[in-house]
């Protein structure tokens, strides 16, 4: 009796191949997913940044009520340290909380500057920053939200 067959021996692939295959392909899709990423994050951001209100110091505004009263914090520079402003300014006794990627203080009002700070630590004016923010009286949360702190923006050169 003879051994030959006409019949295909199939081989099954190496599971060790295949976790490898797998593996680079998720790596080379993540890296090729970041590369993609930054440049059109940057640009939304920017886009964002263009079209913020702005207020006197420059500083993204938003508008928010305290107490049943519309109110506005700019988000704003003294010196390269966040210094946002609150009007009409708020009364005795409220703290602001504020939180970002270089550290977390609250603020308490600065009659001199007429507003909360500075902070301790410096940030880049033209930079974006992600901001937790609250304010707080006697311990009794006021307003409380996450904001973008856009840094000041070009007036020069190509912008509209």
């Amino acid at each position: 009796m003879s051994t030959y067959s006409d019949e295909p021996v199939l081989v099954k692939p190496d599971a060790k191949t295949t976790r490898k295959l797998w593996t680079v392909a998720a790596v080379a899709l993540f890296v090729t997913g970041l590369i993609v990423y930054i440049p059109i994050d940057k640009a939304r951001m920017e886009d964002r940044a263009h079209h913020a209100e702005r207020g006197s110091r420059k500083g993204t505004l938003l508008q928010l009520e305290i107490d049943g009263r519309p109110h506005t914090l700019e988000l704003t520079w003294f010196r390269n340290r966040f210094s946002p402003v609150l009007e009409p300014a708020p009364t005795d006794g409220v703290t602001l909380y504020l939180k970002n990627r270089k550290g977390t203080e609250t603020l308490t009002w600065n009659t001199e500057l007429a507003c909360f700070g500075p902070v301790a630590f410096e940030v880049n004016p033209y930079a974006h920053h992600k901001l937790t923010l609250r304010l707080e009286k006697s311990g009794r949360a006021l307003w409380q939200d996450t904001a973008w702190a856009y840094g000041i923006h070009d007036t020069h050169g190509h912008s509209h």
